[in-house]
């Protein structure tokens, strides 16, 4: 049967795709997009890594899976998880592929630590805490990747706010080490895709994400055709050519001939305009109270602007991975915790839970200390949408609020109780949430500006819904989709495999790209009731302190 490869790259958007091959400087991809199929492959709401590529590899909603975020609450507590493959359910593609005796290779696609039995290879992604003997499977093909590879890691190990404080050129540092990541990962994959004719391979390309957070704003006025000073427009270039690099390898004489291709993205990208005190909207509304707030902002206030300001970018350096150490003696609470550190739950009705605007309604007989009785949720998030409606964007004074979603427009599932009751869209996902509660209280405003602490490394990108999808091979139609889900992918690929689909996946096969194709007669695969039960903690206190690290690296801590 025919072959599949897949190769996604985080962040991935036509916006940048199509600039770059109106100039001519994509040919591969301009070629594969123009012999194969296209479509603009729609993201979870909220548009987040971790629910995207768990819709892709399950084939699911976050209401099956269970990943609406980063992070759940562990059940009966108001203690925060960062989601990893551990504790998400449903059956992967590659899971089903290889019980048919198909020969799959999986390399860094989130949401898969630790990784899982398969009758091939799979290396985890960006939620495995580093790359221990739980990362990869089998374990022998550990000491075999290291010598092709010996500079392999699964993160960018870096650290934005120590280069611009300690490195006399932090921005073109930034670049270097960011396009040696993006090398060592290329160089991953094509030793992979040389081990042997997999039936299945699935690989992610992260750099495309990391060079769009820090320098987005740079490409998008290079893209508009603004004047630009040579500074800008060497960070734009630095992220084209991270696309240029990527497109060299679509050659016909490399990743576009493995039979098959899919070329995804797990969300778009665009200007990130600002973060939002969320809490504190629903607190000033008598939705939410926090903890002696008096006795905590002044302290928290005088430590970041006062002790901060006068100690040296090294000592800062040194203080952080000395406390880093620590982590294990029992002495610090789970790190996510911080988030939501400062609620009183006994007074408090619904709040919202990291960077990406998911509200959840404390209820009574459902958590520990609820205070909404079920008859008045509906009551209480029209009370949080219509407090929250009265932002107003400080750009164009427009509402900051784009749209609500309730949870029955997004999910579905036996996970509901889970989910996030209200999601929060602004501005077309342009303003993100405050992330935790010690940085609300310690704002002097509700909408703050992007980040600054990173100097000329600050984001100035964030996530959009509209990613891409572009498929090319022999048993590929030339199409133009319009619009995908990430969980028609799934289906997608199985289809193109021969196999049969799992019978609980929300997705739909795109018929409308596949060429000389049919679809499996066997019966649709039933719930890995395996899988589905699984929620296990995989995490040590080390290895939470490690994921710790690379969120707040990647800006979402």
């Amino acid at each position: 049967m025919s072959k599949v490869t897949v190769i996604g790259l985080d962040g991935g958007t036509f916006t940048v795709i199509d600039y770059l091959t109106g100039l001519g400087r994509l040919p591969n991809l301009s070629r594969l997009m123009r012999q194969g199929s296209r479509a603009t492959l729609l993201s979870t709401a909220p548009p987040v890594t971790w629910p995207a590529w768990s819709a892709f590899h399950t084939g699911t909603n976050p209401g099956k899976n269970g990943a609406a975020d980063l992070f759940r609450f562990r059940t009966g507590s108001y203690q925060l998880e960062p989601m990893n493959g551990g504790n998400l359910r449903g059956s992967s593609i590659w899971s089903l592929a290889s019980g048919k005796d198909k020969r799959v290779c999986i390399y860094n696609v989130p949401v898969t630590y630790p990784a899982s039995e398969v009758n091939g290879i799979l290396i985890s992604g960006l939620d495995s805490p580093s790359f221990n003997d739980k990362a990869i499977y089998p374990l022998e093909e550990k000491e075999k990747l290291m010598a092709a590879v010996p500079d392999f890691k699964i993160n960018f190990d870096n650290e934005a706010r120590y280069l611009v404080n300690h490195h006399k050129d932090p921005v073109r540092e930034w670049i270097r080490q960011a396009k040696a990541y993006l090398d060592m990962e290329i160089r991953t994959v094509n030793y992979l895709l040389q081990r042997e004719d997999w039936d299945l391979f699935a690989a992610v390309i992260r750099s495309t994400d990391i060079f769009q957070h820090t320098l987005w704003l740079d490409a998008e006025k290079v893209m508009n055709g603004e004047e630009v000073s040579d500074e800008v427009r060497l960070r734009a270039d630095a992220l084209f050519e991270c696309y240029e690099t990527i497109d060299r390898q679509f050659g016909e004489d490399g990743w576009a001939s493995q039979g098959n291709l899919v070329i995804m993205s797990d969300h778009g990208f665009g200007e990130l305009r600002g973060h939002v005190c969320l809490n504190r909207v629903l607190a000033e509304a008598g939705l939410l109270s926090f903890h002696s707030t008096d006795a905590k902002v002044k302290p928290r206030k005088y430590l970041a602007r006062k002790l901060g300001a006068h100690l040296t970018a090294d000592t800062k350096h040194k203080i952080k991975k000395y406390l880093g150490k620590g982590v294990s003696d029992g002495r610090w609470r789970s790190y996510v915790d911080v988030l939501i550190a400062d609620i009183d739950w006994s007074r408090t009705k619904i709040c919202a839970i990291g960077g990406f605007g998911c509200l959840f309604l404390n209820v009574k007989g459902r958590d520990p200390m609820g205070t909404v009785p079920p008859e008045e949720q509906e009551e209480v998030l029209a009370q949080a949408e219509s407090a929250l409606s009265k932002l107003k964007d400080p750009r164009d004074g427009e509402p900051l609020v784009t749209r609500f979603y309730r949870k029955e427009e997004l999910f579905s599932g036996p996970l509901m109780s889970e989910m996030p009751d209200l999601v929060v869209n602004m501005r077309d996902w342009s303003y993100c949430p405050v992330i935790g509660t010690a940085k609300e209280l310690a704002s002097d405003e509700i909408i703050i500006p992007p980040v600054e602490e990173w100097k000329q490394l600050a984001h100035s990108g964030t996530h959009r819904r509209e990613g891409i999808l572009i498929l090319h091979g022999p048993h590929i139609a030339a199409a133009d989709l319009g619009e995908a889900e990430m969980v028609d992918v799934a289906p997608t690929v199985m289809n193109i495999l021969g196999l049969p689909a799992s019978a609980e996946w929300d997705g739909k096969v795109l018929k409308q790209a596949l060429s000389g194709v049919e679809a499996s007669s066997e019966e649709a695969t039933g719930y890995d009731e395996q899988d589905a039960g699984a929620r296990e903690r995989v995490y040590s206190e080390e290895d939470e302190e490690e994921v710790r690290k690379r969120l707040e690296d990647l800006g979402y801590l």
